[in-house]
């Protein structure tokens, strides 16, 4: 297959988010096993997603919710001396995703885990082209500083990319097949809801009523493989803990946020501002998000806008959650129409530089990643929004 001729702004583009990715992931110093890295060079937050299965089907699922237990058993499964400061914050059907993996040794999971997700992105990617046999956009956007960060702090935004993408995609034609992914992106509740409330006042509130159902199948199912204890302390216990974490504003819990509440918290304003400023934004998503969906998510234009809107009107979103826009933003950023903004080429090379920022006292994300959804809304919007020719560089392949 020939490889697209690239122009010197794109290339440009990738080789700086390379290099990027690359520094950002050698600071994290991946070769120490028991640094910040835990049992692998990558995943570290997927310890979370391999202990806790662990945990709840050994009958110690109370220890999720002791902090100073929980830190000691991860202490004690992977030979550190300190605690890593991790907390399991998932709703508990969420382990029918992970208990697969937690039955493995912890390095070959997390490798599998990767490798899950990086396919994820490559199926939505290849959903979004329409099945041209591109294998070089699949391969920048698994490679993409999003997707990196993804892969350091192992989490699932590829998995969710492909299941938001589905969504967003088929909600017209297959409305059931919609649901059961938007069901699957109630593993992330608050990301579901901001998916589900868009397509409802876009007008498909058949993909609500599904996904609602099988949601509820899946906690039903969650119940009778892991008890109502853990829905109950999970319900009394992780929630207002961390909604606490976010609204009493425990900085280092949250170092990697993207989002405007972190953002105006951490420059000094007042919380009363920073909610305003948050509240104000999140109603912009929102109709930001609903006129894309009206008019289809098929082109990856569209489809950024309303990730992105879903993923920017919360008050707390990390810096990979944006691997699950992954796709979308890089098809963007490489030309597809209507054309990346530069407060998205900034965010989208800056993405796993989050926690290194905030060193600094940077942060930077929590504007450039709101900048760059309004900057692609009003992109999009304009009269040739959808209408611009598609650049030659996407179709080569083709």
């Amino acid at each position: 297959m020939p490889m697209p001729t690239f122009q010197r702004r794109e290339l440009a583009i990738l080789a700086c988010g390379g290099a990027v990715s690359a520094l950002s992931w050698l600071a994290m110093i991946p070769w120490n096993f028991h640094g910040w890295m835990i049992g692998a060079p990558l995943g570290r937050d997927f310890v979370n997603f391999w202990m806790a299965p662990r945990l709840v089907m050994a009958g110690l699922g109370a220890v999720l919710v002791d902090l100073p237990a929980y830190g000691e058993a991860i202490k004690a499964t992977f030979g550190i001396t300190r605690d890593p400061g991790l907390l399991f914050v998932y709703p508990p059907h969420a382990l029918l995703l992970f208990a697969p993996f937690a039955a493995l040794p912890f390095l070959p999971a997390v490798l599998l885990w990767t490798a899950a997700n990086l396919a994820g992105l490559a199926l939505a990617t290849r959903l979004l082209l329409r099945g041209a046999p591109a294998a070089w956009p699949i391969l920048v956007i698994c490679l993409s500083p999003p997707a990196v960060a993804m892969m350091m702090y192992g989490h699932f935004g590829g998995l969710l990319a492909l299941a938001t993408t589905v969504a967003l995609v088929e909600a017209g034609r297959r409305p059931v097949l919609a649901g059961l992914c938007v069901a699957l992106l109630s593993m992330k509740p608050q990301f579901a809801c901001a998916i589900g409330l868009m397509l409802v006042l876009a007008g498909h509130w058949r993909c609500l009523a599904v996904g609602a159902a099988a949601t509820l199948a899946l906690a039903a199912l969650s119940v009778g493989l892991f008890g109502i204890e853990v829905w109950q302390r999970f319900v009394t216990i992780t929630m207002p803990m961390q909604s606490a974490i976010v609204a009493d504003f425990h900085a280092k819990m949250i170092e990697t946020a993207v989002t405007v509440y972190f953002a105006a918290r951490y420059s000094g304003l007042p919380a009363s501002l920073a909610w305003a400023l948050q509240g104000a934004v999140s109603a912009a998503c929102l109709a930001f998000g609903v006129a894309a969906l009206r008019r289809g998510a098929q082109e990856p234009g569209v489809l950024l806008v309303v990730i992105l809107s879903a993923l920017v009107m919360q008050p707390y979103v990390s810096h990979y959650d944006l691997a699950i826009a992954a796709p979308a933003l890089a098809l963007v950023v490489l030309g597809r129409a209507p054309g990346a903004a530069p407060a998205t080429v900034a965010a989208w090379i800056l993405t796993p530089m989050a926690r290194i920022l905030i060193v600094f006292d940077l942060p930077v994300l929590g504007v450039l990643v709101p900048g760059a959804l309004f900057a692609q809304a009003l992109r999009l919007f304009r009269p040739e929004g959808l209408a611009a020719p598609r650049p030659a560089a996407l179709d080569a392949a083709a």
